[in-house]
C-alpha cells in the first residue's frame, strides 16, 4: 500500500499598493521541488478569511498543482487602509485588484496565469478586477453584480434592506451618506469606477457566471453575460457561460421561499469549477462544444412531472431562440390577450409612505440572515391582497401551460398628484388552491423614467407612459393556473419608501406626503405587460411561427390594412403604439385574435 501525504508551503505577506497602503496576502504553494512556477487561483474578499483557508479547500487546489492566493480587501482582516468596499477595486484612482494580480505575476513562483473565483462580494471583486486593463486567464463570479450603482438603486429606488444591512455586516455604514449624495448616476462620480457597463471592451477573459432566479443580483449576472458576450474583447466574446438555478443567494438549496424544488435542482458546482480551471489553465477538456447557457425552467410544483418543466435547459443564449413577447392587457381588474373593449378607465389608490406595503418574498437575501425568512424567495402574496393601496389584475384560468422565459416588461399609463412616487409591479402564479406565488418583480422611481442619470419630476395629475422592467425569470404557468399582476408603490423594507415630496433622495426622509396614484387602461391608454414566451421548450407549438404577412399603407398617417384601421399597432419590441403618426417600418396588427406582420411602406 502506498500512502501519499499532500504538503504545501504557506506564508503571508504584504503587497504594497501604489498609494503606499499594505494589503495582506495569504499564499499557499505546492511543495514541489520540480515545478517551481505555478498557475494561481485568486480570491479577494471583505469577509473573514477563515472560511477560505480551510484545509479541504487548500487540498483541492494544491492537489492540482495550483497556487492559492487570498487577499482581504482594503481595511479588512489585516489589510491596511479605510474600509471602502469595492471603491478601490475597480478602475478608479486606486486599483487594488489589478495591483494584486500584478503582484502575483511578479513573484518567482508565478507562471503569470491567474484565475479567480468566489461568490457574492468575492464575485463583485472579480467583475471589477476584470474591468481593468489586466487580463485574467479566466474567472468564475457567482451570485454577484456587474455594476454597483445598478444593484444599490434598482429602477432608481434605493434597495434599503440589502444595502443598509450588508454595510452594517461589513462595518462600513459610514458610506451610506456618500450613497445618499450620489443617488443619481453620473460618470463623474465614484459609481463610474465600478460600472461594468461602461467597460465592456476591457473584459477579455472567459467567464462562467453563476446565479439563481431569486438571488439578489440575478440581473447583474445575466447582464454581464450578455454585454461581455457582445462587446467584450476577443478572448471573452465567444467564451461567456451562464448557469442559473432556482436558488436564492444560497446556491444549490432546493427549498426556496414557499417552494420545494425537486432534487434535480441541485448540481455539482464544484465539478464545474474544477473542469473550468482544468480547461483554461491546463488545456484539458472541451468547453467549445458545451452550450453557453444552462438554466433551470421552473414551474408548477404540485406535479412530479419533470419532463416538461422543473428541469435544466441548455441553450446557446438567453433568452433562448424563438422567444417572443406576448401582450397581456390590463383590463379592469383582469389580464387579457385581447385589447380592451372600452376607451378609457382608471383605478386609483392612496400610497402612504408611513404605511408601506410589507415585503413578502423577494430578492434581498445576501447570506447573513435566515434564508427561510418571509422576506426572501417565492412567497404567497395573498396577505397583501386586501390592502387598499394594491391593485391586482388576474388572468382567466389558463387552458394550456405558458412558458415565460426572459424579462417581462410592464407598459404602464399612470399619474400621481405628487412630484415623484414609485411604481412597483409583482408577477405571481396563482395556483388552483388560491396561493399567489411571487415569481418576479420590478420597480421604477418615477423621476427616473427617462434614465437613471437624470431626474424629471412629474407634473401632478398628468398621465405618463412608464416602462418598468421586471427581473428575468424562466417559469411555466401551468394549465389550470392564473397569471396575476400586482401594482403598488412600496415594498418595505426591500425599498426605501418614496416620500412623494420630489426632494433630493434622503434615507428615512421625515417629510412624507400621501400620493394619489392612478393606473389607466383602455384603448386610449393601453397598459399591458409583455411576457417573453417560448412554449416550444415545453412542446407546445408557437403562434409566432404561423404569422401571416399583410401589406399596409399609410393614409392620414395611420396604418390601413385591407380596409381595416386598427386602434393601435405593435412595434418590433412588442410595444403597443397608437395607430397615428406612424413612420416607415415593420409593425404588427392583431386582427380576429390573430397577429399579422404589416409593413408601412411610405
Amino acid at each position: 500500500m502506498f500512502v501519499f501525504i499532500l504538503t504545501w508551503i504557506h506564508f503571508k505577506t504584504d503587497a504594497i499598493m501604489s498609494d503606499g497602503t499594505p494589503l495582506k496576502v495569504y499564499v499557499w504553494l505546492p511543495d514541489d521541488t520540480v515545478n517551481k512556477k505555478f498557475p494561481a487561483l485568486l480570491v479577494r474578499t471583505p469577509y473573514d478569511t477563515l472560511g477560505l483557508i480551510d484545509s479541504s479547500t487548500i487540498s483541492q487546489i494544491i492537489s492540482n498543482n495550483l497556487a492559492y492566493v487570498v487577499n482581504p480587501l482594503r481595511g479588512y482582516w489585516g489589510s491596511g487602509g479605510i474600509r471602502s468596499p469595492f471603491l478601490n477595486d475597480g478602475w478608479g484612482p486606486n486599483q487594488d485588484g489589478k495591483e494584486i494580480a500584478i503582484w502575483i505575476t511578479n513573484q518567482s513562483w508565478s507562471n503569470d496565469t491567474i484565475c479567480t473565483f468566489g461568490g457574492s462580494a468575492l464575485g463583485f471583486a472579480q467583475y471589477f478586477l476584470e474591468g481593468t486593463d489586466f487580463d485574467l486567464t479566466c474567472a468564475v463570479p457567482s451570485v454577484a453584480g456587474f455594476s454597483l450603482y445598478h444593484e444599490v438603486f434598482y429602477g432608481g429606488e434605493f434597495r434599503k434592506f440589502i444595502v443598509e444591512n450588508w454595510l452594517s455586516a461589513v462595518n462600513a455604514t459610514m458610506w451610506l451618506d456618500t450613497i445618499e449624495k450620489y443617488a443619481v448616476y453620473s460618470d463623474n462620480t465614484p459609481w463610474a469606477w465600478i460600472n461594468g457597463y461602461s467597460r465592456n471592451s476591457y473584459f477579455n477573459a472567459p467567464m462562467l457566471h453563476i446565479t439563481g432566479w431569486f438571488d439578489a443580483f440575478t440581473e447583474g449576472a445575466i447582464s454581464a453575460f450578455k454585454y461581455i458576450k457582445q462587446y467584450g474583447g476577443p478572448r471573452a466574446k465567444n467564451y461567456q457561460y451562464l448557469i442559473i438555478g432556482p436558488w436564492i443567494h444560497y446556491i444549490n438549496k432546493d427549498t426556496v421561499g414557499d417552494l420545494i424544488f425537486p432534487s434535480n435542482s441541485k448540481i455539482d458546482l464544484n465539478l464545474y469549477h474544477f473542469y473550468w480551471f482544468l480547461y483554461w489553465i491546463k488545456g484539458i477538456g472541451d468547453w467549445n462544444s458545451i452550450k453557453r447557457v444552462k438554466f433551470y425552467l421552473m414551474g408548477d410544483l404540485s406535479t412530479n412531472d419533470t419532463t416538461r418543466w422543473n428541469r435544466w435547459i441548455e441553450t446557446d443564449d438567453f433568452p433562448p431562440e424563438n422567444t417572443y413577447y406576448q401582450t397581456w392587457f390590463l383590463v379592469k381588474d383582469s389580464l387579457k390577450l385581447t385589447s380592451p373593449y372600452y376607451l378609457k378607465d382608471s383605478s386609483y389608490y392612496n400610497y402612504d409612505p408611513n404605511n408601506p406595503v410589507p415585503t413578502i418574498g423577494g430578492f434581498d437575501f445576501f447570506g447573513m440572515y435566515n434564508p427561510d425568512s418571509i422576506l426572501f424567495g417565492p412567497r404567497n402574496l395573498n396577505p397583501i391582497n386586501n390592502r387598499n393601496d394594491v391593485l391586482i389584475f388576474t388572468s382567466d384560468i389558463l387552458n394550456q401551460p405558458l412558458a415565460v422565459i426572459g424579462q417581462p416588461i410592464l407598459n404602464l399609463y399612470a399619474s400621481s398628484n405628487r412630484l415623484d412616487t414609485d411604481f412597483i409591479v409583482m408577477l405571481a402564479d396563482v395556483y388552483p388552491d388560491g396561493r399567489s406565488i411571487l415569481i418576479s418583480e420590478g420597480v421604477l422611481k418615477a423621476r427616473h423614467r427617462n434614465g437613471l442619470d437624470r431626474e424629471d419630476l412629474l407634473n401632478p395629475n398628468e398621465i405618463y407612459q412608464f416602462t418598468i422592467k421586471l427581473r428575468n425569470t424562466a417559469y411555466v404557468f401551468n394549465q389550470g393556473h392564473r397569471i396575476r399582476i400586482y401594482i403598488t408603490s412600496s415594498k418595505y423594507p426591500s425599498y426605501e419608501p418614496n416620500p412623494n415630496n420630489g426632494g433630493p433622495f434622503k434615507r428615512n426622509d421625515p417629510n412624507k406626503l400621501i400620493a394619489l396614484n392612478k393606473v389607466f387602461t383602455g384603448q386610449v391608454y393601453p397598459s399591458y405587460i409583455l411576457l417573453p414566451v417560448n412554449n416550444s421548450i415545453i412542446g407546445i407549438k408557437e403562434i409566432a411561427s404561423t404569422l401571416k404577412v399583410k401589406s399596409c399603407l399609410i393614409k392620414n398617417r395611420q396604418a390601413v390594412c385591407d380596409g381595416y384601421i386598427p386602434n393601435y399597432v405593435y412595434d418590433v419590441n412588442g410595444r403597443a403604439l397608437m395607430n397615428q403618426n406612424l413612420k416607415k417600418g415593420l409593425y404588427f396588427v392583431k386582427m380576429d385574435r390573430k397577429l399579422f406582420k404589416v409593413f408601412v411602406h411610405n
